[in-house]
C-alpha cells in the first residue's frame, strides 16, 4: 500500500469515527417537549382500542370526536420503545435517529461531491443549523426520510420498489410526507437528460409514490391537512411559536440560520464555466434550497429541511474547494480537526439517559408531584389545564383528567376553543367567567406562568373555587360544588415531593429547610435542576460562595444546561 493510500485511509478513519459523534453532539437541544407525552400516550391508546381510527378520549370539549392522528405509527414506536426500555430511554431513540439522519445525508453528499470530508462538513453544518429544532417528536422522521430519499436518489436511478414502501411508512409516521412528495418530484425530474421518455418514467414513479401515500387511516384527508396549514393564514393555530417566521422575535431560534440563509447566493458560482467543467450543476440542490428557503422564511419549523437542502447545494462546491488544497497530509489534518471538534462538543454531555431526559424534555417544568397527588387519590373530572401540560396529563391519568385543550391543536380542536384558551392565558378581564363557562371542574395552572399567582387569588376571592394541592410548579383548584373522594392523601414520598417542600420553604423564607430538602432531592437526583438552583442560591445567600460554586459544578457535570444557575 502506498503512503498516499495510507493517508487516505487515515483521513477516512478519522471522519468515520468523528462524524457520528459530531451529529450526536447536536442532539442535546433542551426543549419542553410537551408533544412527546401525548404521542407516547397515543401509542398506548392504540393498543388499548385495537384500531388506528382514533376518537378523542382525553378532552371534555371534543370527547368522542374523530381525531386525525396522522402520526399513529410513530406513536406505536414511541410506546413500544418505552415499554421495552423505559421512558427516559427515549433520548436514545432521539440520538439514534439524529445519527442515522445525518449519516445518510453524509453518504449521499459523499457521492455527489466526491469528497468524504466535504460530505461531513456539509452534513455537520446542516445538523448545527437544525439543532434548535431537534426534540423528541415525530418530525424527526421527516428529516430521516428526507435524507433517506436523498441517499436513494442523488446520483442514482429511481427504484419505485424502494420509494413506494418508503412513502407508505412516511405518511403514517409524520405529516412531512407531503414535503417528501415535493422533494421527490425535484429529485426524480430528468434534469440532465430531459426527453419525453424520461419524463414519463419520472411521472409514473411520482404517481406510484403519491398513490402509496394514500395507504393511511385517513386516506386523502391526510393530504389535505398539510395544505390547510400551508394556505389557511387565518388559522389561530399558526400563532403558535413554531409557525412564526424566523425573523419574528420569540419562539425557537436557530442563530446559524441568520448567516446561512444568505449562502444560497453561492449558487451563482455554478454559472462560472471553470466550475461547471469540474462539477456538474446540482439542479436538485438548487431547487430544493429555493423551495425550502421560501418555506423557512414563512415558518421557522422548516429550517431543518432548508439546512439539509442547502447541504446538497453546497457539497459539490466544498468538494471542489478541498480538491484545490494540495497534499494529503492537509486532508488528514482537516479530518482529525473534525474528529477533535466532535469530541470537544460531545465531551460535556452525558450518555446516561436519566439526566439527559431531565433536561432535554425539561422534565423539571412539569407538575410531577401534583399529578402524583391526582393519581394517588384517583381524581377524575374536567380540568382546564395549561396547554403544554395536556399531553403529560394524558400519559399519567389515561383520560381520567379530561382537559379543555392540549397540544394536538387543530387535528382535533376548532379555532374558537383555542382562542378561548388564549384569552384565559392572557388574563382577559373575563378570563374566570370563560373558564367557568366551559364546565371545568378543576383548574391546573403554573405558579408563575401568565400571572399564575394573580389567577389563583382571583379564583379564591370568587368563593367558587378551593385549593387542592400545590407543588413546585403548579396549583390545582376545584369548584366548591364538586364532590371529591373522602380522605384525600398526600402524594407518595418521592424526590418530587421533597422538591415541593423545598420550594414551599423558599416561599416561607425558611432557607435552611429549603436547602435541607433540596439536598434530599439531590441524593436521588443529583442533576435535578430546581434542586440545584435552590441549593446554589441558598449557599450564596449565606455567603458560602465556594459551596455554591461546588454544587453548580457538580450539577453541570451531569448536564451542562444553560438554564442551570437560575434565580431560585
Amino acid at each position: 500500500m502506498t503512503r498516499a493510500a495510507d493517508y487516505d485511509k487515515l483521513a477516512l478513519w478519522a471522519l468515520m469515527v468523528g462524524a457520528p459523534i459530531l451529529y450526536l453532539s447536536f442532539g442535546y437541544t433542551e426543549m419542553a417537549g410537551s408533544d412527546m407525552w401525548w404521542h407516547v400516550a397515543a401509542g398506548r391508546e392504540l393498543l388499548q382500542t385495537g384500531t388506528v381510527w382514533m376518537v378523542d378520549d382525553w378532552s371534555f370539549t371534543e370527547h368522542g370526536s374523530d381525531w386525525l392522528n396522522h402520526e399513529w405509527l410513530a406513536d406505536l414506536v414511541y410506546y413500544g420503545w418505552v415499554s421495552l426500555f423505559g421512558l427516559e430511554a427515549l433520548v436514545y431513540w432521539k440520538w439514534l435517529v439524529v445519527i442515522a439522519t445525518f449519516t445518510l445525508l453524509q453518504l449521499a453528499l459523499a457521492r455527489t461531491s466526491g469528497s468524504h470530508l466535504a460530505a461531513v462538513l456539509c452534513a455537520g453544518s446542516a445538523a448545527a443549523i437544525a439543532a434548535p429544532f431537534i426534540d423528541v417528536r415525530p418530525h424527526l422522521y421527516t428529516l430521516l426520510n428526507f435524507c433517506l430519499l436523498l441517499y436513494l436518489l442523488l446520483g442514482r436511478r429511481a427504484n419505485v420498489w424502494l420509494l413506494a414502501p418508503l412513502f407508505v411508512l412516511w405518511v403514517n409516521l409524520h405529516g412531512g410526507f407531503f414535503f417528501g412528495l415535493m422533494a421527490l418530484a425535484i429529485l426524480i425530474f430528468p434534469w440532465r437528460d430531459f426527453n419525453l421518455s424520461n419524463f414519463r418514467a419520472a411521472l409514473l414513479v411520482g404517481i406510484a409514490c403519491a398513490a402509496a401515500a394514500i395507504l393511511n387511516p385517513s386516506g386523502l384527508g391526510t393530504f389535505l391537512y398539510p395544505l390547510k396549514y400551508a394556505f389557511d393564514e387565518t388559522s389561530p393555530f399558526r400563532s403558535l411559536g413554531e409557525w412564526h417566521p424566523p425573523h419574528k422575535p420569540g419562539g425557537i431560534r436557530s442563530p446559524l440560520f441568520f448567516y446561512f440563509q444568505w449562502l444560497p447566493l453561492a449558487a451563482a458560482l455554478y454559472a462560472l464555466p471553470w466550475v461547471r467543467k469540474k462539477v456538474s450543476v446540482p439542479w436538485e440542490g438548487l431547487c430544493l434550497t429555493a423551495l425550502t428557503l421560501a418555506m423557512a422564511l414563512t415558518s421557522r419549523r422548516f429550517i431543518p429541511i432548508f439546512a439539509i437542502s442547502l447541504a446538497v447545494l453546497m457539497a459539490p462546491l466544498v468538494g471542489l474547494l478541498l480538491k484545490q488544497v494540495q497534499g494529503r497530509v492537509v486532508h488528514v489534518v482537516l479530518a482529525f480537526a473534525v474528529l477533535w471538534f466532535a469530541l470537544w462538543r460531545q465531551f460535556p454531555y452525558p450518555l446516561q439517559a436519566r439526566p439527559a431526559f431531565h433536561f432535554l424534555i425539561a422534565e423539571f417544568s412539569y407538575p410531577v408531584d401534583l399529578v402524583n397527588f391526582v393519581v394517588r387519590n384517583e381524581l377524575q373530572g374536567k380540568v382546564f389545564a395549561y396547554y403544554n401540560w395536556g399531553g403529560y396529563l394524558h400519559w399519567r391519568t389515561d383520560g381520567d383528567f379530561k382537559v379543555y385543550i392540549d397540544g394536538r391543536a387543530d387535528t382535533l380542536y376548532d379555532a374558537p376553543t383555542y382562542l378561548n384558551y388564549v384569552a384565559v392565558l392572557r388574563s382577559s378581564p373575563d378570563w374566570l367567567a370563560r373558564v367557568e363557562a366551559t364546565g371545568a371542574e378543576f383548574m391546573l395552572w403554573p405558579n408563575q406562568r401568565a400571572a399564575g399567582a394573580a389567577k389563583l387569588q382571583e379564583m379564591f376571592d370568587s368563593g367558587r373555587w378551593r385549593g387542592l394541592y400545590q407543588d413546585a410548579d403548579a396549583w390545582l383548584l376545584v369548584r366548591t360544588d364538586v364532590q371529591l373522594p373522602p380522605n384525600l392523601t398526600d402524594p407518595p414520598q418521592t424526590p418530587w415531593r421533597d422538591l415541593t417542600q423545598s420550594v414551599a420553604a423558599v416561599h416561607a423564607k425558611d432557607l435552611r429547610a429549603a436547602l435541607r430538602y433540596a439536598q434530599k432531592v439531590r441524593q436521588v437526583q443529583p442533576w435535578n435542576k430546581r434542586a440545584c438552583d435552590i441549593a446554589v442560591g441558598v449557599h450564596r445567600h449565606y455567603g458560602n460562595r465556594q459551596e455554591g460554586e461546588a454544587v453548580l459544578r457538580e450539577c453541570r457535570s451531569y448536564f451542562p444546561s444553560r438554564w442551570l444557575d437560575a434565580a431560585f
